[in-house]
């Protein structure tokens, strides 16, 4: 009994692995999950002044594509976060605002809310 439990159990691991490495945003989800702590900024900035901000979206494709092309986004990551699907968005402060952001994600009607992040 016990030997079909653990054989359940590893087939059920293996499944759930998988899954996560067939994902293409896996790796940006777990990054997310270890950096969204629910307290600080919506933003962080590195060195070079480059911001980032994650959106909570109803679909990550959707949300990408309402915000590139804008002026000011340098990149955008797609990913997972307690099930829900994110865009992390890299931009130059000096020429958009995350109600910019928010704006074009809340006409495309994919906004769900701004994560918040720690400073780097």
């Amino acid at each position: 009994m016990k030997r079909l439990f653990f054989r359940i159990s590893g087939v059920l691991l293996f499944l759930v692995l998988v899954s996560l490495l067939s994902h293409p945003g896996w790796i940006t989800s777990i990054a997310t999950l270890s950096l969204n702590t629910g307290y600080g900024t919506a933003e962080a900035q590195d060195s070079n002044g480059t911001s980032s901000v994650i959106f909570k979206v109803h679909c990550y494709d959707e949300g990408k594509a309402a915000l590139q092309g804008m002026k000011g986004i340098q990149r955008i990551e797609t990913g997972f976060h307690s099930m829900s699907e994110t865009d992390t968005v890299y931009y130059d402060p000096k020429l958009i605002t995350i109600e910019e952001m928010e704006t074009a994600l809340k006409k495309a009607k994919t906004y769900i809310e701004t994560m918040k992040k720690e400073r780097n």
